[in-house]
């Protein structure tokens, strides 16, 4: 878990978080784009060059961080704007890509959360533990529901056993979204401590989390021995893996990374 050993909470760590899941999502749309879509895939391959090139400065972590902080807003708006008109196309049927919209609508909402996290580093803003983890449930499960789905698009249908796997997951990963859309006007603001009530659901969340965690850097493993029939990126399943661990990690410090 390569991730974990240089997972930071200080301003260069969050921001690097955020620009590494927008860097990936823009190499993998990449593998997803018709020959056909020149445009659009030249369009995309300067988001790759733009993020892969800030990724590389929040790594270093020797970069400014308000000049730094401009420019992964710049180019997370870019790319935002870039994934909005390809699903306003391909809701006309004007657009041959492989990727499914539910997946263009995923990254489109991690880029705007992008944007709002970033927000709050501007700003300085503190937010209450219970605002903080009602907000990280709702935003993440759901996220983390579609990882699911997605994983099934590309797991060969051979594979029963892991289909099998992934839809008792989701169930259980539905039914958290569920009641934490519930939660999020049982309790209403102003928010402040985490309640006992909250604190179980958060316990409930963080288990199924780490459970994730754990299956996707086991397909990670399957994936680059060739050990399974799969279409995936090669890194896809540690990119997942990454964010199941962030939503965890964020429930169990209370806070909004």
């Amino acid at each position: 878990m390569g991730y974990t050993d240089k997972y930071e909470r200080d301003t260069d760590g969050i921001i690097d978080f955020w620009v590494h899941n927008n860097f990936d999502h823009s190499r993998f749309f990449d593998r997803e784009i018709s020959h056909h879509e020149l445009e659009l895939a030249r369009e995309n391959q300067q988001m790759i060059n733009r993020m892969g090139k800030i990724f590389k400065q929040t790594e270093s972590k020797t970069a400014d961080i308000p000049t730094l902080l401009t420019e992964a807003k710049s180019a997370t708006h870019e790319f935002h704007d870039l994934l909005v008109h390809t699903m306003d196309r391909a809701l006309k049927c004007d657009v041959i890509i492989s990727t499914p919209t539910a997946l263009i609508d995923h990254m489109i909402r991690e880029a705007e959360e992008t944007l709002r996290v970033f927000q709050i580093i501007e700003t300085g803003a503190k937010i209450a533990p219970a605002e903080a983890t009602i907000h990280e449930n709702f935003f993440w499960l759901r996220q983390l529901s579609d990882h699911l789905i997605f994983i099934t698009h590309y797991v060969d249908a051979s594979n029963y056993e892991v289909h099998d796997q992934l839809r008792g997951m989701k169930t259980k990963l539905d039914n958290l979204f569920l009641q934490a859309n519930a939660l999020k006007t049982i309790f209403r603001r102003p928010r402040g401590e985490v309640t006992p009530i909250l604190n179980n659901f958060n316990q409930m969340v963080i288990k199924e989390a780490k459970a994730q965690e754990a299956l996707q850097l086991e397909f990670d493993d399957l994936i680059k021995a060739c050990a399974i029939i799969t279409t995936s990126p090669p890194d896809l399943m540690e990119h997942i893996a990454r964010e199941a661990h962030h939503l965890w990690r964020n429930l169990e410090d209370e806070i909004v990374t």
